[in-house]
Formats: structure tokens, sequence, C-alpha cells
């Protein structure tokens, strides 16, 4: 259930600019500040080149912003050493992507394990296999990534993203390269997820995935635009295609 506490991710005045080579490049985010309540679903929706990736990847700690400040689960991520960083975002948060980046001729069990094998860590295997049977992948355990469907890899993704119960999962474009079948299987595990407590923030151009959202961040030329409550898809098509349709909508700004 989403509340109005303290943030689970906050962002305070974030501004990105591209990275030319040459100076200052191309402002893709400006002056961005959000707060998004611990538990439930949060959709980012725009039109292409809004900056919802570079948002979210400056929220998930993967893309220092210029300016402003990331603050997850209490902690001011850009304010870590790059290897405390990246031990907090190892335990606290998890990602998943379009392109699930599994190793193909690895197994099941071994692509949800190799992070934490890479760290050095041990997991215990009846945790991965609990993990597998709640994303439907009991069977799946021993087989290669390679002969995995779309909507199956995409599960693996979510696993490996949750082995060590993250406080947040961030999503980019999680649906994009699947089928009506798969997607609608991996935005339902996506929404439970946002049931148990797991704070789920999404990027997305779907708007079947963006109306389960409990919320709806709506971004424009770099910045937040709007942010509403719960809508459906037919509104959040309306309300993206007229800018600051959405500052007023239900469920008020948590900017």
């Amino acid at each position: 259930m989403v509340t109005d506490a303290v943030p689970m991710v906050r962002a305070q005045s974030v501004s990105r600019r591209a990275d030319n080579g040459r100076g200052p490049g191309l402002q893709i985010l400006r002056q961005c500040s959000l707060g998004i309540p611990a538990g439930g679903l949060t959709a980012i929706v725009g039109p292409s080149g809004a900056g919802k990736t570079s948002l979210l990847y400056c929220l998930s700690g993967l893309d220092r912003p210029d300016e402003g400040r990331v603050i997850v689960d209490g902690t001011d991520v850009y304010g870590l050493g790059r290897e405390r960083r990246a031990r907090f975002l190892r335990t606290r948060v998890g990602f998943v992507f379009q392109q699930y980046n599994l190793i193909p001729y690895l197994t099941v069990a071994e692509n949800v394990l190799l992070p934490e094998e890479l760290a050095g860590r041990r997991v215990p295997r009846d945790a991965v296999d609990r993990l597998l049977a709640r994303f439907g992948l009991a069977d799946k355990r021993s087989t290669p990534a390679s002969a995995l469907s779309g909507g199956e890899q995409q599960r693996v993704a979510l696993c490996r993203a949750m082995l060590l119960h993250p406080a947040v999962v961030f999503a980019d474009e999680p649906t994009g390269a699947l089928d009506t079948a798969n997607s609608r299987m991996v935005l339902g595990v996506l929404r439970d997820l946002a049931g148990s407590g797991t704070t789920v923030v999404v990027v997305t151009h779907d708007v079947d995935a963006a109306s389960l959202a409990d919320r709806v961040v709506f971004m424009r030329d770099g910045a937040i635009t709007g942010v509403s409550g719960p809508m459906k898809g037919a509104a959040i098509l309306a309300a993206m295609r007229t800018p600051g349709a959405a500052a007023t909508t239900g469920g008020g700004p948590s900017w």
C-alpha cells in the first residue's frame, strides 16, 4: 500500500547533461524533484526523449546527476564512495532491464546467482528454489537461458533482481520486447511485488503497464510535468498529449 510517509526514493533538483566529450552537452534532465513512497508501483511515462530512462538511472544509482541529490531508503546514494555505493546497491536495490542481460549458456539458477557469486557471497540453494517457484520457474532451474522464451527470460531477470529482497526494484521498459501474453505475465509479477511491500519504479511506454500503477509520473523535455494517483490507460494517453494536464490529477503530487 502506498503511504505518504518518508519517501523510499527522493530526487532533489536532479539535473543531467549528455556528455559529448567537448564540454556541456544537451540538457536531458531539468531540476527534477520527486518523492516516491515505500511500497506500491510507480510508473514514469512520457514521449520518447522525455528523459524517463535518464531519470530512472539517476534514481537507481547507475548514473550520477550533474546537480541535485538522490536519497534511497534514507541513504544519499551519490554521497557514498564508489565501493560503498556498489555494496549499497547490491543489497538494497534491484534492476530489471528490457534486454534481460542474461548469459545464454548459463542455466536459470546460475544466472540468478551470478551477481552474488561475482561478489563472493554464497546464497542457500533453497532460497533460489523458493524464488524460482514464486515466479513459476521451478521446472526451469537447470535450463540454459538460451532455451527460454522472452517472458521466461524476463522472469529470470526479476528473480535475479529480487534474490536479496531489495527495498526498491527499478525496471526500464520491462515489457518492451515482449508479446502481449508475456507482457501481462511480467506486469502481474511486478504488481504482486508492489503489493507485497517492495517499492517498484517502472519506466514504460505501455499504457497498460502504467494503468496498473499506484502513482504515475509524467515527463516531457527532461522535466517532471505532473504526478498522479491511479489512472486508466485512456486518461494517461490524454495527459501525455497535453503538457501539464496531469499536474493536478488525483493522488496529489509528491515533488
